[in-house]
């Protein structure tokens, strides 16, 4: 809506459309929703007229679901604001079949702003530039300023240079922005082959104004997913724009689109500020991405006109341009499969463009192609890299991120520094992939305290006023990592996570962004308190993507998980196969991580098909294999890997001994097991390892045994009822009444069917009513059973 923001005064009513607050002279004000707001505005603006359903629905409900159920209830809750009736209607009037119209006469109309803003319309090029004049010469700026707060400036002297100009600088300087929104462009070309206006081009104008230093650069990615987290369609109406800004605490907003007019593109533009002004007009060049400097040059004159402007460098190729702002888009949308090619066209035109090579390199680390990615980046020379922080800070991150992929010694270092520069840039979304990465670092180390405090500046790099991130980065992070395996970290809350990553996934779908859906679905799939046809369907859709973007690393890793939950059905055979195909990949990335994670899985899956599985229906104890197995785990332990899978390979090794009937071996590596996780505050691994070492006293009928490690943590049920049956054994019947029933006070989502008839039994005993009681379960029957078992 072109309009401005009004004060609508109307019987006893009077309605401001820019806070959207109805207030009555005898009742309190009332704060209507945004699409209420919305729709009240529209249809005083168009009183003169009926106004359709197809209008409003195609003004106001552009992209919704469930778009006429939405407008009816709207519609209902304005007249209920209005205290309208709709058989005899004071203000809304229903037209069947044909629509509404406002009836009620306006008392007074008062404009918020000097003037009505007129949309900015583009001269013809011929009228400002002479025909012998650059293609990449000053454009055609059609400006208009609407200053919400008085008419201290026009565009009269918006250019002009008089007495009073060092003062406007002044009071502009004062009041400036100091953060700015960028909203995807609008494609209004009429052209679908220009799409990548919308993500491309806004992100490439994003980067350079980032590059100023002079402002904090919330990107459209970003941007988009704050609408959705809104509940906002897109385009939505400046006055939702506006609330968003205030709501989360943004200076400005940027929204735009492009349009074709006599050869040249036009960027018709207006800056939203959240303190109620308004600036409006046009840009029009012959290529918009060439002249993407240009454009934020000028931008950030508007809004910081106070302070110094950047020499700006020549015009980049037009064509290249163009090039790189489709890849870009494509990046974010296709993958980088398709967006390298982009790259690659523009660095072939216009071979001297370090962004474009470092675009280039992005895309080729996501390939699996670490090598030619890294040549990428170190062919970008230290003269180009200190005279662009934002780039230095872009290479450092993406270098960084190779050396954790491959696991390099000097990872720490090149995170460290990285992350400075991120800082030094004041790039929101620089800072929070650093601080991301160095949360990625504290969890695999299993530093939950670190990871948490990585994860909490991650998340107050932005502003927030509730409890979800703003941006959709922000959710799937803090929906993961998931819990894979037998460690978790104890701050994760599976529950919560699961709102934040089914909301991530929905973000993502509606943006078309093929990376992170398949991101999200693996997360999913991790993610416990999800049913399993749920994450079964969600690690088909992670693998299915991850071949199709042929990223080989995530792919790797979503095969690796695959296997593991093929492991919690006890599926080794099928497990084997993910996992030697995310050994074959780990090997030919040169990727240490994955190559233990794909050893440690092998054995895994080894021991599997060697335990006995009768209880559950499938074979008995396969001594050749679980032989297999502990030389597997063996040689693993012998390098001394992270410590998850150090600790979990002990446990695993004395679960193998222990169903071959080596008790005295069992219990050596089960104990230094428990030492370790104790150690190293495992608190999950550490219940695995000494519920298993109850479970071999247990079968030795060594009951004083298991009771002597009654002051053990318990956060397994296992422990809880091996140590409950030893009491039992031992006469001590209370003792073992009273270890089951404060644990299922302690912990009622671990508790289950069979404990209750468990506990039943026991205190039957004291009445004489024993039955036979359950054998107790193999301390390997169930891998992680704390989250599995049902």
């Amino acid at each position: 809506m072109d309009c401005p923001y009004m004060s609508f005064q109307f019987d006893q009513h009077s309605f401001d459309s820019q806070s959207g607050v109805l207030t009555h002279s005898e009742k309190p004000e009332q704060a209507l929703r945004h699409k209420v707001a919305g729709l009240l505005q529209y249809l005083i603006e168009h009183r003169d007229r009926i106004v359709s359903k197809e209008e409003l629905l195609e003004t106001l409900w552009q992209h919704g679901d469930y778009r006429e159920n939405s407008l009816t209830q709207s519609i209902r809750e304005l007249r209920l604001a209005l205290n309208d009736s709709a058989k005899q209607p004071s203000y809304i009037k229903t037209y069947p079949q044909r629509g509404y119209q406002w009836i009620c006469p306006l008392k007074e109309v008062e404009q918020q702003e000097d003037s009505v803003v007129e949309k900015a319309v583009a001269k013809k090029p011929a009228e400002i530039m002479s025909s012998t004049a650059s293609r990449f010469a000053m454009p055609l700026i059609a400006l208009i300023l609407v200053i919400g707060l008085g008419s201290w400036l026009g565009l009269g002297n918006l250019w002009s240079n008089t007495g009073s100009e060092e003062k406007r600088r002044d009071a502009y300087k004062a009041m400036g922005s100091n953060s700015l929104l960028v909203l995807p462009f609008i494609n209004a070309t009429n052209d679908s082959t220009m799409a990548w206006l919308e993500l491309g081009l806004s992100d490439m104008l994003s980067i350079d104004l980032q590059r100023s230093n002079q402002l904090k650069i919330i990107p459209p990615a970003l941007a988009n997913t704050l609408l959705l987290n809104a509940e906002l369609e897109w385009p939505t109406l400046p006055i939702h724009i506006r609330s968003l800004l205030r709501d989360q605490n943004i200076d400005s907003a940027l929204f735009a689109s492009v349009r074709l007019h006599n050869e040249q593109q036009v960027l018709d533009f207006k800056l939203i500020h959240a303190d109620g002004r308004n600036q409006q007009g046009s840009i029009s060049y012959p290529s918009l991405p060439a002249a993407a400097q240009s454009i934020s040059q000028q931008v950030l004159y508007l809004l910081r006109p106070g302070h110094v402007r950047q020499t700006t460098r020549p015009a980049d190729d037009p064509i290249a341009a163009q090039a790189l702002a489709q890849g870009m888009q494509a990046l974010q949308e296709e993958g980088a499969v398709s967006a390298q090619k982009y790259f690659q066209a523009s660095l072939t035109i216009q071979e001297d463009s370090p962004w474009t090579q470092a675009w280039l390199a992005r895309s080729r680390y996501a390939l699996g192609q670490w090598k030619q990615a890294e040549k990428l980046f170190d062919g970008i020379t230290s003269a180009q890299r200190q005279a662009d922080s934002s780039l230095d800070a872009f290479i450092a991150y993406w270098l960084a991120e190779l050396a954790y992929r491959r696991g390099d010694e000097q990872l720490q270092g090149l995170v460290d520094e990285a992350t400075v520069k991120a800082e030094q840039t004041i790039d929101p979304k620089q800072m929070a992939q650093n601080y991301r990465l160095q949360a990625n670092i504290a969890w695999s180390a299993m530093e939950w305290e670190i990871h948490k405090e990585w994860m909490t500046k991650a998340k107050q790099v932005f502003s927030v006023s509730h409890d979800l991130s703003i941006e959709a980065d922000k959710l799937f992070y803090l929906g993961n990592p998931s819990n894979a395996g037998l460690e978790k970290n104890p701050q994760n809350d599976l529950l919560l996570n699961q709102a934040r990553l089914q909301k991530a996934l929905n973000f993502y779908q509606q943006l078309n962004n093929q990376p992170l859906i398949a991101a999200s679905q693996l997360a999913i799939a991790q993610n416990y308190s999800f049913d399993l046809p749920t994450r079964a369907n969600a690690l088909k859709q992670a693998l299915s993507l991850y071949r199709k973007l042929q990223q080989p690393f995530e792919l790797a890793q979503a095969l690796i998980y695959t296997g593991f939950y093929q492991m919690q059905l006890h599926e080794g055979m099928k497990a084997l196969n993910y996992f030697n195909e995310a050994k074959q990949i780990a090997t030919a990335l040169g990727s240490k991580p994955l190559l233990n994670m794909s050893d440690f899985y092998i054995a895994f899956a080894m021991l599997d098909q060697g335990l006995d599985q009768t209880a559950l229906g499938g074979h008995p104890t396969q001594a050749t294999k679980l032989e297999r197995a502990i030389v597997l785990l063996e040689d693993f332990i012998k390098i001394q890997s992270t410590p998850y899978y150090h600790a979990s390979a002990l446990v695993f090794l004395g679960w193998a001994h222990t169903d071959l009937g080596n008790y005295d071996q069992a219990l050596k590596v089960l104990s230094e097991a428990k030492a370790l996780n104790k150690e190293l505050n495992m608190e999950t691994s550490f219940g695995y390892s000494s519920y298993s070492i109850m479970r071999i006293h247990l079968e030795r009928q060594d009951y004083s045994a298991v009771i002597a490690m009654s002051d053990d943590k318990r956060t397994t049920r296992l422990q809880a009822s091996f140590l409950a049956r030893a009491y039992f054994e031992n006469n001590q019947v209370d003792q073992a009444i009273a270890t089951l029933s404060r644990f299922k006070q302690q912990h009622p989502s671990l508790w289950q069917s069979e404990d209750t008839k468990r506990l039943l039994d026991y205190q039957n005993s004291k009445q004489g009513l024993l039955t036979q009681l359950q054998i107790e379960p193999k301390a390997h029957l169930v891998y992680c059973e704390s989250d599995w078992a049902h």
